[in-house]
């Protein structure tokens, strides 16, 4: 019986080290071809970026037809034109603007619909995702007759009294603010939902039985522990808005011209492809430098926070 134990014994020992060789060995085979991603990364995007930006550095001499020396005449060219850095400006607020209103839309929506659960939560999820999914054409459309002057909005606002002639809301930098925000609120909503359903509710329970209000509790326990979650919302929201293009041709009517408008006209209307990859990659580097701009600070502010006892 021990002979019989010990061989056993063995036996297993020996399969177990077979088990691990073997998926050693698979594990080996597999790490081989790690590099695939970043090649087909480099590919599809690197290289193609790198070509786009390449070209912005060659002056435009033609419909279609650039110089073959490199300058940096068109980044120049732009950065001291008024026109170009009102262009800037306004890309710059309008997208910093809807990214605060969604946020302040988004938290307490995701918050309120994170506590009551059940179908309803479900079912405002459901729509939620159902509207983020929809063509983006299609939602601004729908926004553009709503908010027009013999739209619904204004309709209701003349049959109530509270307004006595129609609000301009489409055609103006307003039309676009509100596109912004209709773009990017529901992927906030959905990003959230998931952190609030992760803070604990007996950290609410607690505060609310030392007497603390509902609103002090939102304030002071639910948006601190959110705040990591804000700032990378913030983020993708601001860099969806600072790319957004729809929403400027369909409810600024060509009249509010942001960045990505420009860039459209240079390169597709103008065929002017020097000057338009530059203001690309002008706003690619904006962009770019605000994210890095928050990041470090979010650090320093998480870094100079005190270490309270006990923590």
């Amino acid at each position: 019986m021990a002979s019989d134990a010990v061989s056993s014994r063995r036996t297993g020992l020996s399969l177990s080290k077979q088990v691990s060789h073997d998926s050693g060995h698979a594990r080996i085979r597999w790490e081989r071809f790690l590099w695939l991603p970043g090649l087909l990364y480099f590919f599809l995007l690197l290289l193609p970026q790198g070509t786009f930006l390449e070209l912005s550095l060659h002056a435009d001499t033609g419909a279609g037809q650039v110089s073959d020396t490199r300058s940096l005449a068109n980044y120049i060219g732009i950065l001291s034109d008024p026109f170009f850095l009102r262009s800037i400006w306004q890309t710059f607020y309008l997208s910093l603007i809807a990214t605060a209103i969604s946020l302040a839309i988004a938290v307490p929506t995701a918050y309120a619909l994170a506590r009551i659960g059940g179908k309803l939560a479900t079912i405002s999820l459901s729509l939620i995702l159902t509207t983020s999914l929809i063509t983006v054409v299609i939602k601004l459309m729908g926004l553009s007759i709503f908010l027009s002057p013999a739209g619904l909005l204004n309709q209701m606002l003349l049959g109530t009294g509270i307004i006595s002639q129609p609000l301009i809301l489409i055609n103006n930098q307003i039309g676009v603010l509100i596109g912004l925000v209709q773009y990017v609120l529901p992927i906030l909503v959905l990003l959230l939902f998931g952190v609030v359903q992760t803070i604990p509710v007996y950290l609410e329970e607690a505060a609310e039985i030392h007497g603390a209000t509902r609103t002090s509790i939102f304030l002071s326990v639910i948006v601190p522990s959110m705040k990591p979650s804000m700032v990378s919302g913030g983020l993708i929201a601001f860099n969806m808005c600072m790319g957004a293009f729809t929403s400027a041709v369909l409810l600024g009517g060509g009249r509010v011209l942001i960045m990505p408008v420009l860039v459209q006209q240079y390169i597709i209307q103008r065929a002017e492809y020097g000057y338009g990859t530059a203001l690309a990659a002008l706003l690619l580097l904006f962009v770019f430098a605000a994210n890095v701009s928050v990041g470090l600070w979010f650090v320093r502010m998480r870094r100079a926070r005190p270490v309270r006892a006990g923590a």
